[in-house]
């Protein structure tokens, strides 16, 4: 059984490195951080103190997110693309189980992710040159904040019907995970209010900020300028987080899809 599991990763490995040359991801995402950097280079040529701080919090930002937006919309396409094609109907076909395949291909979509992590890291380090310390723990965190993201384009990609519409699901839940910071702020500044409406507002946005990943923990942009100690908290939540809902994600994903019909 793990021989066969362990040939199915390699052939979804190989197949999805296939499919990312052939949908040029690859090169789509270089050629894009290239630009954000020149367009963040020149913009923070224009400031008169903390160009390089400045460059750093831009691009850092900008990064993060194309290569987040990049892998949902790049997930989300490319399962609905297999399920269309019957490619993954094909594979199921074969003496694997459900749960193996959601397992291989979350690998597959995580090195690739992974890859794309490593492209915007040696571009934050040309086109900004942060604090050594600091690039490592947000070029980590980020490589945790993708997994996740990746964890569900393939949750929404494998359970809905439409792609448009798992990304459109992954956005919004990815904007939740990012504000969820501040739906706790949210959360006591109701309960400062005394009325009842208040308080179940306040009841709402804990309950919120509690079934979502604190994403605000992680490619926080204190690290690229002021380094590993200008910024609070450090690498132990995200690492937590990680650890708390990469798994759960990852579970959910196989019992919906093993109720799912092809």
């Amino acid at each position: 059984m793990r021989a066969g599991q362990l040939t199915l990763s390699t052939a979804l490995l190989r197949y999805m490195f296939a499919s990312a040359v052939r949908d040029r991801l690859f090169l789509a995402l270089p050629v894009m951080l290239a630009v954000a950097a020149a367009l963040v280079i020149f913009l923070s040529g224009s400031a008169i103190i903390e160009q390089r701080e400045m460059a750093a919090a831009l691009f850092g930002a900008t990064s993060r997110v194309l290569i987040i937006f990049g892998m949902v919309i790049f997930v989300c396409f490319h399962i609905r693309q297999a399920m269309t094609g019957g490619e993954i109907a094909l594979i199921l076909s074969r003496p694997v189980s459900r749960g193996a395949f959601v397992l291989s291909y979350c690998f597959s979509m995580v090195c690739a992710g992974f890859i794309c992590v490593a492209a915007g890291l040696v571009m934050v380090w040309l086109g900004a040159r942060p604090p050594l310390g600091g690039l490592l723990i947000w070029g980590l965190t980020l490589a945790l904040e993708t997994m996740l993201m990746i964890q569900m384009a393939i949750f929404f990609g494998l359970i809905l019907n439409n792609a448009v519409s798992s990304v459109m699901a992954c956005l919004g839940f990815y904007v939740l995970a990012r504000m969820s910071g501040l739906l706790g702020a949210l959360a006591v500044k109701a309960d400062a209010g005394g009325g009842m409406p208040d308080v179940f507002l306040g009841y709402g946005f804990r309950l919120i900020s509690l079934v979502i990943p604190r994403l605000d923990f992680f490619t926080r942009s204190e690290w690229l300028v002021y380094g590993v100690n200008g910024g609070e908290p450090g690498l132990g939540w995200p690492l937590l987080q990680a650890l708390v809902f990469a798994p759960l994600i990852l579970a959910a994903t196989m019992i919906d899809f093993s109720r799912k019909r092809l």
